[in-house]
């Protein structure tokens, strides 16, 4: 039977799709345990006036909670006992409505008052500490609201089509929803990277298009959840009378057998909750009258193509600008901003995107985030032994430390951060390093299943983040000149650990090792190696 294109069945399935695709809840929790501790910190403070004001908000927010909950159980228990359809289709456009009740009260300015209360506060505030990851969750939650409303929008004007840029498109929703996406679910263990995106005008229904995409991001990083570091890497290039979307992931990998089930026809979808998403791919992929495949190998990852026809002549500089912004989060709420983009931070305290605004010229200033490699007693900090330590002062149920480090090619740590995880909430790159994190080595240190520590060590990704931060000449710059300064940078920095504290046989797990290291074997496909390994490697100046 085909994949249902009308009637209610199509009715039934594009609710399951949106309800699949949403992955609201685990988000929506984060926001209400914040709002918690926000208030609990009022009352520790002695806050009184605006402990009592924001007590009254944190209810508000539990009831409606509470009722989104209970939408969300019945839609489910009608999907797992077979219900009518039309019973499954009001219960899941109930659950979608009360989903849009908690955004909008959420979202609501005058609701929360957080930005205004966390004044109040001091730095060391629970709160406060963990605003970076409320705002990515806000941001998130805005992209929700957003396609909540563009399907609704949908089911009133079905077939709606429009001319849309793919690469402005995936840029400009990777950077809005994505991106927030990638970092909280994998924990910052997944390196999101936006490759070449040709400017290529194509033709039909963009909400759709974007949830199309949405739910391929969404394939990959659960096929690398079960690895300490991955990479996902999006591109679309112009290639004939086609411009290809693909999308690719380092993650498990699939069968023969499995992406022939993925790829052909489904007998029912009655009752299923699960991998729903590539049905919904193969049809949005058919109405934009583009084809699909699929290239995987089982442990080193997959690739998923899309190649759809464009509008040949046609440029992003004709659509009109309107509709464009139209599909774009306020730049307030968006947590990656735009080349060139700035906007003012509502009152009371800095928001993160102010710190970034400002963190280039505070990382010179900061001694502890960008020193020389020898301290003011005239010895050289021991980064692999605060590493470790801040490992085993870790208080988290899961122990473990993360850390930023930069080393130049005269092996100065130029730039050198360590925090332990925290007890009550994960710590990403961002929190140590707002604007230099994508262009130095991070890493983690964390135990494995045998409780053993284990570190992962995640090369910079961004060209141009890199070679502005090392100072490289516009000139001098090149694909090939990043690829040779990232592996003698690579070295230095595991020679820098080993030789300042941390155990040379700690097991590593390096991502991207394929991109920057050709050679040997036993460095890459054999994971994790023993930190040493790595560090015995030959430097490209030291090879000629």
């Amino acid at each position: 039977m085909p994949d249902y294109t009308e009637g209610i069945k199509k009715e039934v399935a594009e609710t399951k799709f949106l309800i699949h695709d949403l992955r609201v809840e685990g988000f929506l929790n984060e926001i209400l345990h914040y709002h918690v501790t926000l208030n609990t910190d009022l009352e520790i403070y002695n806050i009184a006036q605006a402990q009592v004001l924001h007590a009254a908000d944190v209810q508000e927010l539990k009831v409606k909670f509470g009722v989104m909950r209970k939408a969300l159980q019945d839609y489910s228990n009608a999907v797992k006992s077979f219900s009518p359809d039309r019973t499954v289709l009001l219960l899941g456009r109930r659950y979608i409505e009360t989903i849009r009740d908690v955004c909008d009260l959420i979202l609501n300015p005058l609701w929360g008052r957080s930005d205004k209360v966390l004044a109040f506060l001091p730095d060391e505030a629970r709160s406060v500490r963990w605003r970076r990851r409320y705002r990515n969750c806000i941001s998130w939650l805005y992209g929700v609201h957003l396609r909540i409303e563009a399907f609704l929008e949908e089911q009133e004007k079905p077939g709606v089509r429009e001319e849309f840029d793919i690469g402005q498109d995936v840029r400009d929703f990777t950077r809005d929803v994505v991106m927030g996406y990638v970092v909280e679910i994998s924990e910052a263990r997944v390196e999101l990277q936006l490759d070449r995106l040709d400017s290529a005008v194509i033709v039909g229904n963009r909400p759709r298009f974007r949830r199309m995409y949405f739910n391929l991001i969404m394939n990959a990083v659960d096929a690398m959840s079960g690895r300490k570091a991955g990479v996902l890497n999006v591109s679309a290039s112009i290639e004939g009378e086609r411009v290809a979307l693909r999308v690719r992931d380092d993650g498990v990998g699939m069968t023969t057998d499995k992406i022939q089930q993925l790829l052909s026809d489904r007998p029912t979808l009655d009752g299923e909750l699960h991998s729903l998403g590539f049905v919904f791919v193969r049809q949005t992929v058919a109405e934009f009258g583009g084809d699909l495949a699929i290239e995987s190998t089982v442990g080193k990852g997959t690739t998923v193509t899309l190649r759809l026809p464009y509008l040949p002549g046609k440029t992003a500089a004709e659509l009109d600008p309107s509709r464009q912004d139209r599909y774009r989060l306020p730049p307030r709420f968006r947590s990656f901003q735009a080349e060139g983009e700035s906007f003012e931070p509502p009152s009371g305290r800095r928001t993160i995107t102010d710190v970034e605004a400002r963190a280039r010229v505070a990382m010179r200033e900061a001694p502890a985030e960008r020193s020389p490699a020898s301290g003011s007693d005239g010895q050289q900090r021991p980064c692999g032994k605060l590493v470790f330590e801040a490992y085993r002062k870790s208080q988290a149920q899961f122990p473990g430390s993360i850390f930023a480090i930069a080393i130049t090619e005269n092996d100065r740590v130029e730039m050198f951060t360590v925090k332990p995880y925290e007890r009550d909430w994960n710590i990403s790159h961002e929190d140590l390093s707002p604007m230099h994190f994508p262009a130095t080595f991070r890493g983690r240190l964390e135990e494995d299943e045998l409780k053993r520590p284990t570190l992962i060590l995640k090369p910079p990704q961004n060209i141009r983040d890199y070679f502005e931060f090392k100072e490289v000449p516009e000139a001098d710059r090149g694909s090939e000149r990043f690829k040779r300064m990232v592996h003698d940078e690579c070295i230095r920095v595991a020679r820098k650990l080993v030789a300042t504290g941390l155990d040379p046989q700690i097991s590593v797990h390096l991502a991207s090792g394929p991109q920057f290291f050709t050679a040997p074997p036993e460095l890459l496909g054999t994971e994790p190696f023993p930190l040493d390994l790595l560090a015995r490697q030959r430097l490209s100046v030291e090879e000629s």
